[in-house]
């Protein structure tokens, strides 16, 4: 089992199962809400729980041709990630893990978004746009 809360702790969940990937997104969408690029937990929505808050979740809806929604703690901010998504995955923000997910990055996905500034040095696996994990 897999636990992460928010910085105030209003939202809680749990992961069963193992997650699909770590990645590192660029998109601009994570960009804004976590730096210059998010690290996400992506898996089968059916492994998540929000154990508590679920009150406490604003969502933001994506503008095309996004296609997450950003969640949210209303009470501190804490982006969450999209917890349920219209392909049946989750996509949480690693930031709110309390525990060791298990499994370490396997590359940036969204490169083609990145700030030109920005330089990828750590020789991960680079996508331009979604990494589709082999079937």
């Amino acid at each position: 089992m897999i636990k992460g809360s928010c910085l105030c702790g209003a939202v809680t969940l749990e992961i069963s199962g193992t997650p699909t990937s770590l990645s590192y997104c660029h998109c601009s969408r994570c960009r804004k809400a976590a730096g210059v690029f998010s690290a996400v937990l992506i898996g089968p929505v059916a492994d998540l729980k929000i154990t508590s808050g679920e009150c406490h979740i604003a969502r933001l809806e994506p503008d095309a041709p996004n296609v997450h929604r950003r969640a949210f703690c209303e009470h501190c901010g804490s982006s969450l990630g999209d917890l349920a998504t219209d392909s049946g995955i989750y996509v949480v923000a690693a930031s709110i893990l309390d525990d060791d997910p298990g499994i370490k990055p396997m590359g940036h996905i969204h490169t083609a978004s990145k700030p030109d500034w920005y330089e990828i040095t750590d020789g991960l696996q680079q996508f331009e746009g979604d990494y589709v994990p082999p079937a």
